[in-house]
């Protein structure tokens, strides 16, 4: 588990007692599942989805700047999207991946047969 996903889990077992709610309860107020919220704070979940951190500041009535406080650490808990190096350029030898002219023949060759 990462030190972000830990600081999100941390501050969501901090502020679920202190706004006097047991995991059901908070499941029941966030529309997020009871092992869902239990598996947050313990890292067995990955940074859970925007939405998802939504529900759950929703649930526990968070004022605006414990809302903030809530998004910015799940933010920081997410890995940056996968981006190979080498994908914006065609493999050794292909110009263009696109064909026109007489090396692509008509569709309708096709289709009448």
């Amino acid at each position: 588990m990462s030190a972000q996903g830990a600081a999100f889990g941390a501050l969501l077992r901090e502020l679920r007692p202190a706004k006097s709610l047991t995991i059901e309860a908070l499941a029941e107020a966030s529309g997020v599942s009871v092992r869902g919220i239990g598996d947050l704070p313990r890292g067995r979940r990955a940074a859970p989805q925007r939405r998802t951190v939504a529900v759950l500041a929703d649930g526990l009535a968070l004022d605006a700047a414990d809302r903030e406080r809530l998004l910015a650490a799940a933010r920081a808990g997410r890995t940056p999207g996968y981006s190979p190096v080498g994908v914006r350029s065609f493999p050794r030898g292909i110009d263009d991946f696109v064909t026109a002219g007489p090396q692509r023949p008509p569709a309708g060759r096709y289709v009448a047969e």
